[in-house]
Order: C-alpha cells, then sequence, then structure tokens
C-alpha cells in the first residue's frame, strides 16, 4: 500500500529573530488550491511564504478526495511544467455510462481531440497532484513552505501588512504578510478569525460513503459508471471512477435511515463492495469516508488584504467535478493580478476583479451542481422525482431523453463577464483560450506562443505596420501565428476557433482567458485596454513610472513595497 511523504519541520525565522520587512504574499493551506497559487507566483518572481498545520499531503490519510481533472486543469498545468506528471500517472477516460435498474439507460463519449494539447479527462488521487506541486516548489529558492504550522490568529490592517500568530512544535510566533490568501478549506481558520460566514445556498440530508479500493484483477472497463438506483445499493446510487494504481472510487448513496458509523465498519463496507461486484473478491481498502454537500460562497473573496480561494471561498457538490478544479482556477485568475500588483505594476482595484471574477465562476459551478443533485436526489420534491422517473423511463428509447439525464455535468472552464478585462461582444471574449496544437513537428501549442503577461496574437503571416516590438519589461508582446502553423494547425484553428489567417487579433490575458478579440486593431489599443484594466488609465500608469512611458508601466504605491520583475 502506498505512504503519504512526510515533509520535516524546520524552525521559522521569526523564532530567533525579528523579521525586518514583511512576507510580500503568505498562503494559508498546503492543499491544491494553495500550492497551485504559491507556485504561480515563485514562478513569477513573487516570493511566498506558505503555512500548513500538517507535515504531509492529502487529508485524513490516502483519500482520493478530488480525482477528475478537466482539460482546463491540465492547460494550467502546463503553463506551471506539471502536467506530464499529473498525465503520465493519471487514468484516462472518454466514455460514461448510466444505469437505472441495474440496466444502461445512457451513455456518451468523449471525442478524442487531436487538434488540442490534452485530451478530455484525466483520473488522479488528488494527493498525487499536491506531492508533485510540493516537489515542484522545493526547487524553487523563492518558496519558503513550513509543514506543523498552524495559523491561530490573524490581525488585518486597514492599509498596510496583516500579522499573522502561528503555533508550531517549538511555540508560537508572529509574522507579517503584505497580502494573505486562505486557501484552508471549507471550515476555513481564517474566515471564523475574521468573522466571516458563507451565504449557504442549500444544504441536503443526503449523505454517501466513499470507499477507495485496491483491486487488480477485474473485468470493469476504464470509464465512467453511475447507477441511479443500483439493487446492489438498495436502490440507490452508486458511482464508479479507476484512478491509479489499479484504485478504484466507489462512491455509494446511503440510504436515509442508514446508520453512517455502521456503514464505514469494514464489514458493511466490504459486503457492499461485494454486493456491486457480484461475487465476494480480494480487495484492499486503500480509504473510507462519509460526505453529505451543502452549496455556499462569500459574498467578496477579498476582504482588505485577505484573499480568499478554493473551497475557503465557495463549496459546491462534487457533481460534474467541479470543487478542486475550481480551486485551481482560482489560483490561475490569482497569481498573476497579485504579481502585477507587488511589482507595482498595477492597483489595488485589479484584485477586485479577481472576487468579480471567480465569485461569478463559483455561482455558475453551484447552479450546475445543484441541477445535478437534485435530478440524483429528488429528496421530497415529488414533483422532481416524477419529471426524473419519466425521463429515466424514456431514455433507452430517445435521445432526447437521455441527454436530459443529468448525474453531472462535467465541469468546462470559467467564461468571465464583460468588463475592463473581457472587453467586446465577441463570441470567445471572456473564454479560456483552447489549447490548439498549431505543429505537429514539435507539438508547439496556442498556449505556447503566451508570454507571462499579455499578449496579442495575430492570425495572419505578418504583424500589423507599427506593431511594437517586445522589451524586458513590456506587459504586452505580439505574435504572429500563420508562420508557426502546418497546414493541419491551420485547419485545426478554424475548426476549434472559426479563425482565418485573415489578420485578426486577440488579446489574451496572463492566465490564457481571451480579454478583447476582432479584426486587426490598432497597434496602440491593447497597451491602452491593458493600462486601464490595471491602473484605471493609461496617464495613471505613466504618472506614477514615467520613465517607462509608452511600455505600459506600472503604479507604485505607498502601502506596499514594489518587487522587481523578472526576465
Amino acid at each position: 500500500m502506498k505512504e503519504l511523504p512526510i515533509y520535516p519541520y524546520v524552525r521559522p525565522e521569526e523564532m530567533d529573530r525579528e523579521r525586518r520587512d514583511p512576507h510580500p504574499v503568505a498562503v494559508v493551506g498546503a492543499g491544491l488550491t494553495g500550492l497551485t497559487l504559491a507556485l504561480d507566483l515563485v514562478r513569477r518572481g513573487i516570493p511566498v511564504l506558505v503555512l500548513d498545520d500538517d507535515n504531509t499531503v492529502g487529508v485524513r490519510g490516502l483519500a482520493s478526495r478530488g480525482m477528475v481533472w478537466a482539460q482546463r486543469t491540465l492547460d494550467i498545468f502546463d503553463r506551471l511544467g506539471m502536467a506530464g506528471d499529473v498525465v503520465g500517472k493519471g487514468v484516462r477516460w472518454n466514455v460514461g455510462r448510466v444505469l437505472c435498474r441495474d440496466m444502461a439507460v445512457a451513455s456518451f463519449t468523449l471525442q478524442d481531440q487531436p487538434d488540442m494539447r490534452h485530451n478530455g479527462f484525466v483520473n488522479l488521487q488528488q494527493y498525487y497532484l499536491e506531492s508533485f506541486l510540493v516537489d515542484a516548489l522545493m526547487r524553487e529558492p523563492l518558496a519558503d513552505l513550513r509543514w506543523l504550522n498552524r495559523v491561530a490568529g490573524i490581525e488585518p490592517a486597514a492599509d498596510g501588512p496583516a500579522t499573522l500568530r502561528v503555533e508550531t512544535p517549538d511555540g508560537a510566533y508572529r509574522c507579517r504578510a503584505q497580502w494573505v490568501v486562505a486557501c484552508d478549506g471549507a471550515n476555513s481558520a481564517v474566515r471564523g478569525m475574521l468573522g466571516l460566514r458563507p451565504r449557504v445556498y442549500d444544504r441536503t440530508e443526503d449523505r454517501w460513503i466513499i470507499i477507495d479500493i485496491v483491486l487488480r484483477d477485474t473485468a470493469w472497463p476504464e470509464e465512467r459508471w453511475t447507477w441511479l438506483d443500483a439493487r446492489s445499493n438498495h436502490g440507490r446510487a452508486v458511482w464508479r471512477h479507476k484512478m491509479a494504481d489499479d484504485t478504484w472510487r466507489l462512491d455509494f448513496q446511503l440510504r436515509p435511515d442508514e446508520d453512517p458509523v455502521e456503514a464505514a465498519t469494514e464489514s458493511a463496507m466490504r459486503q457492499r463492495v461485494w454486493d456491486l461486484l457480484g461475487e465476494p473478491v480480494a480487495f484492499d481498502i486503500a480509504w473510507h469516508g462519509v460526505w453529505a454537500y451543502r452549496h455556499e460562497c462569500l459574498d467578496s473573496l477579498r476582504h482588505g488584504r485577505v484573499l480568499f480561494a478554493g473551497d475557503s471561498a465557495h463549496l459546491v457538490a462534487p457533481f460534474g467535478a467541479r470543487g478542486g478544479n475550481g480551486g485551481i482556477q482560482d489560483a490561475d485568475n490569482l497569481g498573476w493580478k497579485l504579481a502585477l500588483l507587488l511589482q507595482g505594476r498595477a492597483g489595488e482595484s485589479l484584485l477586485d476583479t479577481y472576487s468579480a471574477e471567480r465569485k461569478h465562476a463559483a455561482m455558475e459551478n453551484i447552479r450546475q451542481a445543484r441541477r445535478s443533485s437534485r435530478f440524483v436526489y429528488p429528496g421530497a420534491a415529488r414533483s422532481a422525482a416524477l419529471w426524473r422517473d419519466a425521463i429515466i423511463a424514456l431514455a433507452p428509447r430517445h435521445d432526447v431523453a437521455a441527454r436530459m439525464i443529468n448525474t453531472g455535468r462535467l465541469c468546462m472552464p470559467a467564461v468571465y463577464p464583460p468588463s475592463p478585462l473581457a472587453r467586446g461582444a465577441h463570441a470567445h471574449v471572456g473564454r479560456a483560450l483552447p489549447n490548439v496544437v498549431l505543429r505537429q513537428a514539435d507539438g508547439l501549442t496556442l498556449h505556447g506562443l503566451l508570454g507571462p503577461w499579455f499578449t496579442v496574437l495575430v492570425f495572419g503571416d505578418a504583424l500589423p505596420p507599427g506593431a511594437p516590438v517586445a522589451r524586458r519589461d513590456s506587459l504586452v508582446e505580439w505574435v504572429a501565428v500563420g508562420p508557426l502553423c502546418d497546414q493541419r494547425g491551420r485547419a485545426a484553428l478554424a475548426h476549434q476557433l472559426g479563425l482565418e489567417m485573415d489578420g485578426a487579433a486577440w488579446l489574451l490575458r496572463p492566465d490564457q482567458h481571451v480579454m478583447a478579440a476582432g479584426d486587426a486593431c490598432d497597434s496602440e489599443a491593447p497597451q491602452e485596454w491593458v493600462a486601464q484594466a490595471l491602473c484605471g488609465s493609461r496617464a495613471a500608469c505613466t504618472e506614477s513610472f514615467p520613465e517607462a512611458r509608452g511600455l505600459l508601466p506600472a503604479i507604485g504605491g505607498a502601502s506596499h513595497a514594489a518587487i522587481p520583475a523578472t526576465t
């Protein structure tokens, strides 16, 4: 049986001498969201302190927790240099099936996508992703990971660094941070210390038990199967997924009158699995846990100099794999904004766009998950139950009804609403740029053309006259896509994005979302748009940083020190 890594506790420097300057960023919680954010920030040249009360990855042992990773997540991990580890260790799947009364009533196949860098979904236990992230951070000199450092208090300041009280095996100490990001989970201690409560949209008495089993000799196909009312589970729902290491994630819906403590005994769990298998096959139980779900979200993800990300900001039922994937997108949205602010290139209002955009994404995830949860568990709503039963009855004979079965619409990347960071009515504005393969010989993709900050992709064979030459401190780079494509790449762009090489220009944000798109634009327009988004106007930028006039530099702030930009 696999064992989780144990990371060493190191006595913090603040216990022996006072640190003169505050940490630029303190991330509370070394889970999936916090580690992703920390890696993004250090890769952008921002030193990061990570505080975690544990000394390993995962939660409560070898818990699978999040385990379905979407194409968008793999694209983000590509940028961070660890997608290969995830895809190499994980299990790819393309087929999902829904069964009712043990008979197949619907299925779907995720088509192979040879035009794209990554195909569909990959299943992998969350602790693997976290361990890959820790390994990457331990190679980064700007990352300070502190294990067995529990944040026990926080004192935010109105216009300055926050002070954290941290408890360790050697005693307590205090440290300061210009910005604190709470990534400490659904029962966030930081949230509680600040007296914040998320808005609860609904709770459920519906309970499930996860039983992760190691089963090496089985004829089960590597597909996602969902039983809506499995006979082997007393007419209740079951999910089955294959993960790494011959481990299968099994979710069993419990009866309303079932004692969860009794259901979690080894004898009861083994009998439940054997009933599903149809025979007493030998297997190991890697982990188990009982769960229920609720939907909630903070009204604002920013409170002064404290920001919230992942489950501490919003909580969503696991239908459709929206929790972990959503937390990674939080980190992807926040990292570049914090970096530009700390480098003195943006105003604090940029962080308000993080709150607005990621709350918008969270609410969409909650809406989608609620629809799925109501279909799987109508509860006391008789009309919902009758509607569901009618759809299931019709599904084997009618494709329309089959498509209405909703056991969890698999998550898609967020589409951000109109704002200075999502300008215009073009269909792709606000959406994540699909990572289309442009060249088969070396696998060059669209994302591979993007710079660290903003990029204008010109879908033509040459840049327009007057396009600025990139300099080391430029925030906007220009790239002509046409010369970098082979014939198959051009066809892929036409198919995936509806684009021909006619000179259209798209402005991409650092998180790979489309900020603006349309015909070939004036060479000054992208600079102006970026200046407005970061500072309010180009004048505001150049007033504070006149020596870089015309380059889109940034504003400095009296309340925080600017950190030099990296090359």
